[in-house]
């Protein structure tokens, strides 16, 4: 909400605001207009103050319906009380201040009914009247003078950018990046590639996020200056291949793209884990930025670097998760839950597998806020939401801070439930289970496991089987042959000379990596689960 003294230049840096971030303009001046057929001037002279004020009121009400927007209020609107709590309870008041000598060589060229006559004096005693109001209700102020209408509306979203997100920042050795959590906070992309000065950017995605975010972004962005490229894959695992990357790899070398630019990967793993391998080989390596769609993308997959495809091995093994890749850190990550409006129920679910990970493995007390929220946060409640993908997005980045390239090991305690996980998607072929719904299952046999070798307490397995299935996932495995998934888990990466080794939950809230567990105990347990023998 926009407003301050007739003349600061609310309808100019409002429209430039609206562009920056592809929503609705409202001008209430102009609804006063359009309802009253006529300018505001003669609404003055012919029906008087009083009318005007009474026509302000309802558009007023009128533009607070339009959601979301960007408005701008005539100089007087927020003096009357009633209009003031209508604006304030739909969005943040900002107030463009600006100094009487600026105010009136913008207002002299224009019939302004309240300065007729001596102009001076009257825009002194009314700015002075109506100051006191301004600044009681100002939530954001910005100072005009000396600053173009661009200059005026780039500070005012950069403003906005601190109230609207909840920010988290990623520290690695090789600087650090904010992960911007919030809802409908996806055009503010453009923000970031304006600060690292990227003029040209390639947006990865699957067609159906193209025309439900993709399409208006990319216009938002060349408001922004930034030349995009549209690079469309299709969805699924099979996606996440050395094949599909040379393809993105062409596309962008025919579209001149160079070192300057940016890869932009707007989806969920797959098309995040493809980007980020695109952008750190493709010219040994360029900008990164994610806008993840999907809940497991937001609260993990997104944050901390690794990006990777699948390669399939000799002898008809099927292919192998993740085999081949890089560590190549974003430098800007926007996580906009109203993404995930749009997001199936059973991909949301499968979202959730990765937040009790995140709270069983270091944080017991976010664990039984997710479980005591579970309706409403699959109920898609924004704010929870919110504060889910916050709080999970913290505990990621304090591992990776710890950890970046998992040289220490203790990155490896994010791999808790994966082991098997990773297993069970390669023998089922990728058909059967979303990534979290495996992470699911994974996890409580991985439990079992802890609790057989005398690692895990007895209550681990327990708590995790019954928030898993109070979320709707999976806890049981299918009837694979046990030996099938043993021997993809041969292939894990943190398995060493031979020996299978696991990241596990010895008490809530808290893991150990590099647990080392005969093949002979972990095919029992696996069999005991519902393996195949």
């Amino acid at each position: 909400m926009l407003y301050g003294f007739m003349g600061a230049g609310k309808t100019a840096v409002g429209q430039q605001l609206a562009g920056l971030l592809g929503w609705p303009f409202v001008d209430t001046d102009r609804l006063v207009e359009r309802r009253a057929g006529k300018p505001i001037p003669r609404i003055f002279d012919e029906d008087g103050e009083a009318a005007f004020r009474c026509l302000e009121r309802e558009a007023v009400r009128e533009a607070a319906g339009v959601r979301p927007a960007v408005v701008a209020c005539g100089g007087g609107a927020v003096v009357d009380p009633a209009n003031a709590e209508v604006l304030r309870s739909c969005g943040h008041m900002v107030w463009l201040r600006a100094q009487l000598d600026s105010v009136l060589s913008r207002a002299v060229s224009e019939d302004r009914p309240l300065l007729r006559g001596d102009l001076r004096g009257r825009a002194a005693a009314l700015l002075e009247e109506r100051t006191p109001r301004y600044r009681e209700l100002a939530e954001v102020v910005v100072d005009t003078d000396g600053l173009s209408v661009e200059q005026v509306a780039r500070r005012v979203l950069e403003e906005l950018v601190e109230r609207e997100t909840r920010t988290v920042q990623v520290s690695v050795p090789g600087g650090r990046y904010p992960v911007r959590v919030g809802e409908g906070i996806l055009p503010l992309v453009g923000l970031d590639l304006y600060r690292l000065g990227v003029r040209r950017a390639g947006l990865l995605t699957h067609p159906r996020l193209w025309r439900l975010y993709g399409s208006t972004l990319a216009e938002v962005l060349r408001g922004w200056g930034v030349d995009v490229v549209p690079v469309l894959v299709p969805p699924g695992e099979g996606t996440k291949s050395l094949k599909t990357a040379c393809r993105v790899y062409a596309e962008l070398a025919g579209a001149h793209l160079d070192r300057a630019g940016a890869v932009v990967a707007l989806g969920g793993g797959v098309v995040g884990d493809l980007g980020g391998f695109v952008a750190g080989t493709y010219m040994r390596g360029v900008r990164f930025v994610q806008l993840p769609t999907t809940l497991l993308a937001q609260v993990d997959a997104s944050v901390g670097g690794k990006a990777a495809v699948n390669v399939r091995t000799r002898g008809g093994g099927g292919a192998v998760r993740n085999l081949v890749g890089v560590f190549w850190q974003p430098e800007a990550v926007v996580a906009d839950v109203a993404t995930l409006r749009s997001l199936p129920l059973r991909e949301l679910r499968a979202g959730l597998a990765e937040c009790v990970k995140h709270g069983a493995i270091r944080d017991a007390a976010l664990l039984e806020w997710t479980d005591r929220h579970l309706r409403s946060l699959l109920g898609r409640q924004a704010d929870l939401l919110v504060e889910l993908v916050a709080r999970n997005v913290a505990i990621k980045a304090g591992v990776v801070a710890q950890d970046e390239r998992e040289s220490s090991g203790v990155r490896e305690v994010l791999n808790f439930g994966h082991t098997v996980a990773h297993a069970l998607e390669a023998a089922t072929g990728y058909r059967t289970y979303l990534h979290g719904e495996a992470v699911a299952v994974g996890m409580v046999v991985e439990a079992e496991l802890g609790g057989r070798v005398g690692v895990s307490d007895g209550s681990v397995a327990e708590v995790l089987r019954s928030v898993l299935g109070r979320a709707g996932l999976p806890t049981q495995l299918p009837r694979v042959p046990a030996e099938t998934l043993v021997s993809f888990m041969r292939l894990d990466k943190k398995a060493r000379g031979g020996k299978l080794r696991f990241s596990l939950v010895d008490r809530l809230g808290h893991a150990r990596a590099g647990v080392e567990v005969p093949e002979e105990v972990v095919t029992a347990v696996l069999r005991e689960m519902g393996a195949a023998a």
